[in-house]
């Protein structure tokens, strides 16, 4: 276990190399120059010398990565380019944890609750549970998240006014309408995924094997079913973990919530490079950490599942 860990974290930093120097390079073959795309096209252009030799823009774009990389391994990302004097390392301190809150929340609730739901389902197939987390499930599918936000907005916030309709810091209700509008689809994308893995486990020969033995009914569903069920679920756990940091930016935008999401996007829109590349290489190594977190759970729940050494 010890030396696939090991191997797994080398592949790893090779990964977030490699998706930092895409990045780095994609960004930098966009023409034009990006302290051109703002008021500052405006200033003298000693001045727009300045900036480029502080961000430095002047020098080739081999030369900016290796600066990117040591300067990264020191935890400093630089400046952003479109608000000069922020340090990226401190907005991603103070909104990582934001999106982070509000996707981490979202995901437990929608994979607990799909998981549920998908499980009943298969246990009652054809029957009506079955037919309400089919019906669920096609909701959730159809129903884009911003649709769903703004219903809540507009039932929950205006009419009923049970909740904010915006953000308001440390007001716990103002988080409640975001992470439903967040976790109904991943509700109905763990149901549907249990459900169908569920019903092939129930026919396996090691489940028919254990109630020949006389295994009690309870003990196979959550001993050999439910938790050899579970695997494809976890499958999808891994990605979606990363995407809570980038994949809420709409549900922030509507929300007013000043998360990382939101950020990343406007930062794209101005090509803000520093901001840009530091928030990739923090979604490539979050990714690559959740797929490796994901395959050491395959182990636990399979014993059939030998991590290769």
């Amino acid at each position: 276990m010890t030396r696939y860990i090991l191997k797994r974290v080398a592949f790893m930093v090779l990964s977030v190399i490699v998706v930092s120097a895409a990045t780095f390079w994609m960004m930098h073959s966009v023409p034009g120059n990006p302290l051109a795309t703002r008021a500052r096209k405006n200033l003298p252009e000693q001045v727009l010398e300045n900036y480029n030799k502080k961000y430095g823009l002047d020098k080739p774009v081999a030369t900016q990565y290796a600066l990117f990389v040591k300067n990264a391994l020191q935890g400093d990302f630089g400046e952003s380019i479109v608000y000069p004097g922020q340090q990226i390392s401190k907005t991603i301190a103070k909104t990582a944890p934001v999106s982070g809150k509000l996707g981490l929340i979202s995901i437990f609730f929608g994979f607990t609750i799909g998981v549920a739901f998908g499980f009943i389902a298969a246990l009652n197939r054809g029957k009506w549970p079955d037919f309400l987390v089919i019906t669920i499930a096609i909701l959730g599918v159809t129903i884009p998240s911003f649709v769903m936000a703004s219903l809540l907005q507009y039932f929950f916030g205006a009419k009923l006014k049970w909740f904010p309709i915006t953000y308001r810091k440390g007001n716990w209700k103002s988080f409640v309408m975001p992470i439903i509008a967040l976790s109904f689809g991943t509700i109905a994308t763990y149901a549907r995924y249990m459900r169908s893995s569920v019903l092939e486990v129930i026919n396996s020969d090691y489940v028919l094997t254990a109630r020949a033995k006389g295994v009690t009914e309870m003990g196979i569903l959550f001993k050999h079913i439910l938790k050899n069920a579970m695997i494809p679920a976890v499958t999808i756990l891994g990605p979606q973990i990363t995407g809570v940091f980038a994949g809420s930016f709409i549900i922030e935008k509507i929300f007013n919530i000043p998360g990382l999401g939101q950020f990343l996007v406007s930062s794209i829109g101005s090509r803000d490079y520093p901001f840009i590349i530091s928030t990739t290489v923090l979604f490539g190594f979050l990714f690559v950490l959740s797929q490796l977190i994901v395959d050491i759970v395959y182990g636990f729940l399979d014993p059939r599942i030998k991590l290769a050494e």
